[in-house]
């Protein structure tokens, strides 16, 4: 797998858990919670550093993060920079046009800490209709009721399966120097 093909999926697995979240469905306080974190995480400047693994390369962990503010998205690829359009409108609407998925669940599983920061600890799983499954952990946070955390694991039918961790920031985020 190229780096710039585990980057987009790495991508797609910090949002993807997220995007079959229905209110309507499963634990409907749970999935509404981590619904509304995403779509108001979607709005703010945010810095992402993930760690990526698969089981077709293990013991390689990959490093990365991702920058977004306003309508830019800046990635790290090679050590490089590369920025591309970010639409937070289109990110919050596709959530919202996921929410008619019927196959996932969303359970509140307690409270912990995120580096010193109160936050609740949701479960998230989810089947999309192209088989692969997903099982997420994210941390919410308390007080402003964005994502601090968040542990996935994407599993695709016949293929290895991929593990992530995210870390989000929040406070004095800007653009990376050198992106291009």
């Amino acid at each position: 797998m190229t780096r710039i093909t585990i980057l987009s999926a790495a991508l797609a697995l910090a949002v993807a858990p997220m995007a079959f979240v229905s209110p309507a469905r499963a634990d409907e306080a749970a999935c509404k919670a981590v619904f509304d974190a995403v779509v108001k995480q979607s709005g703010l400047p945010v810095r992402q550093k993930m760690t990526i693994e698969t089981d077709g390369a293990p013991g390689r962990k990959m490093e990365s993060e991702m920058v977004h503010m306003g309508d830019k998205l800046y990635m790290q690829i090679n050590g490089q920079w590369i920025t591309r359009p970010y639409d937070a409108k289109k990110v919050a609407e596709d959530a919202r046009k996921a929410m008619a998925s019927p196959d996932h669940s969303c359970t509140r599983v307690g409270s912990e800490s995120v580096d010193g920061k109160p936050a609740d600890l949701y479960s998230v799983k989810s089947k999309a209709d192209n088989g692969i499954t997903t099982e997420s952990q994210i941390w919410i946070a308390k007080d402003r009721g964005v994502p601090l955390r968040q542990k996935t694991v994407m599993m695709p039918p016949g293929k290895p399966k991929m593990q992530n961790e995210v870390s989000f920031a929040y406070d004095n985020v800007t653009a990376p120097a050198g992106a291009k």
